[in-house]
């Protein structure tokens, strides 16, 4: 039990400072699967990263699809939606830490918003556009960051965000109802 304790205690340990401790019975153990970080994320992002929905119907003025759970309006404090896990948002935050290549959900979701997908537009908190679909949809990325205790007095917001860039690619509804690609988004560096 002694082995067993000084394991897991050095692998917490070394969850918040890396310190050089004897590693022989972490090694000897780790087969066994006995003594580990014990979580489903042992392992944190260092960044908040978030992808953002937004419509238009002439290119320049862009609307944006309310989320119900991810943080998205500045002044908005976060919310804690337990035992409820919200998939949808869940699914996008995954998205946000690859390229949407690798993460099929997000174009499908802005061909969805372009059809105007009753069960896709569920998803979200409200609909921009509730005459018609829009012609164009875009996801943007942003990274989000909490305001420290002085910014928050000061200002009253919960976060700092910065748009990073389009995330997929701008997709529009051509006029005989097909979907086409508007632009590209650039080549992204690797998020943690």
């Amino acid at each position: 039990l002694s082995w067993i304790f000084y394991v897991t205690a050095v692998e917490m340990i070394s969850m918040v400072k890396p310190v050089e401790l004897p590693t022989t019975p972490v090694s000897v153990l780790d087969p066994f699967r006995i003594a580990n970080r014990y979580g489903l994320f042992a392992i944190m992002t260092r960044g908040r990263y978030e992808i953002e929905f937004q419509g238009s119907d002439d290119g320049q003025n862009w609307l944006v699809y309310p989320f119900r759970f991810k943080p998205q309006a500045p002044a908005k404090a976060p919310g804690i939606y337990a035992p409820y896990q919200p998939r949808f948002d869940w699914n996008l935050w995954f998205a946000s830490l690859s390229t949407w290549r690798e993460e099929p959900i997000v174009p499908r979701t802005e061909q969805a918003l372009l059809r105007g997908s009753e069960d896709v537009l569920q998803l979200f908190a409200g609909n921009p556009f509730p005459n018609a679909p829009p012609r164009q949809v875009r996801a943007v990325l942003w990274q989000y960051w909490f305001t420290d205790p002085e910014e928050k007095r000061a200002t009253g917001m919960w976060w700092r965000r910065e748009q990073l860039g389009l995330y997929a690619p701008t997709l529009e509804r051509e006029v005989d109802g097909r979907i086409g690609v508007l632009q590209w988004p650039q080549m992204v560096e690797p998020r943690e």
